[in-house]
């Protein structure tokens, strides 16, 4: 007997039964994954009325960029003004990009501050510290040789110096 292939349309109220569950999934949570500031009245449409984003007293972390409400003192892609955005692996803070890589003040995240003197490597104080001491250099330049060896010749034991009339 031979294997007839099948196929059949999926119309928008039907279901397939060979659909994965993790696929199921997440047809069936789609709504759910939305961002939850979506529903926060500041986040949303604030075009041509900017004021709604002012939260406190001034200064104003807040700012309407792009219709949002966005903390510009921390958003990475809103970084100090609308659409600064800071490189790839940086951060934002306090409206600065900074690199949280190599930066001793802001390391691995803002104001993680090294103690003084460990440097900020990978995000990590101290990462492979204390480093092994240098050896010394070979080729480090030394002082030259005196020349000529000896300046003067020495004089013979007993020689006294002619007297001075």
């Amino acid at each position: 007997m031979e294997a007839k292939p099948t196929t059949s349309r999926i119309g928008k109220n039907e279901t397939n039964a060979s659909l994965s569950p993790w696929l199921k999934t997440v047809l069936k949570n789609k709504d759910k994954d939305k961002d939850p500031r979506d529903k926060d009245p500041r986040a949303v449409r604030c075009r041509g009325r900017p004021w709604i984003c002012n939260q406190g007293s001034p200064p104003f972390r807040m700012q309407c960029c792009k219709n949002r409400c966005v903390d510009i003192t921390s958003h990475v892609n809103h970084c100090g003004a609308c659409l600064i955005r800071c490189p790839f692996t940086w951060q934002c803070c306090s409206g600065l990009c900074r690199n949280i890589n190599i930066n001793p003040i802001h390391c691995g995240r803002c104001f993680n501050r090294c103690p003084f003197g460990v440097p900020c490597l990978f995000g990590l104080c101290g990462y492979a510290w204390p480093l092994l001491p240098r050896r010394p250099d070979p080729f480090k330049p030394r002082p030259p040789k005196p020349y000529p060896p000896h300046p003067w010749p020495r004089p013979p034991k007993g020689y006294e110096p002619p007297a001075v009339a």
